[in-house]
């Protein structure tokens, strides 16, 4: 389950060099190639079956916050959340 100030926070992943946050994790990995840092494409092999990750609302009464009913991406749970 996500935890209401997770949701509430715009930025997760933070620069180590600028101290600047961004809200992804992905806005971070483009960032880096600023500072000439390494950084790494996540990829997946053929062979590879991650399931997928479902999002649970953190309010009680919600009806996502049931598993047969949860979100299946975070920025979806976010809008639902903040509305």
């Amino acid at each position: 389950m996500v935890s209401p100030r997770s949701l509430l926070d715009s930025n997760r992943f933070t620069c180590e060099v600028w101290l600047q946050g961004f809200p992804r994790n992905q806005n971070l990995s483009l960032h880096q190639r600023v500072h000439n840092l390494p950084f790494t494409v996540k990829t997946r092999s053929q062979n590879d079956m991650v399931p997928r990750k479902k999002y649970l609302c953190p309010e009680p009464t919600c009806v996502h916050h049931n598993h047969s009913h949860a979100i299946g991406d975070y920025g979806g749970l976010k809008k639902r959340y903040l509305f």
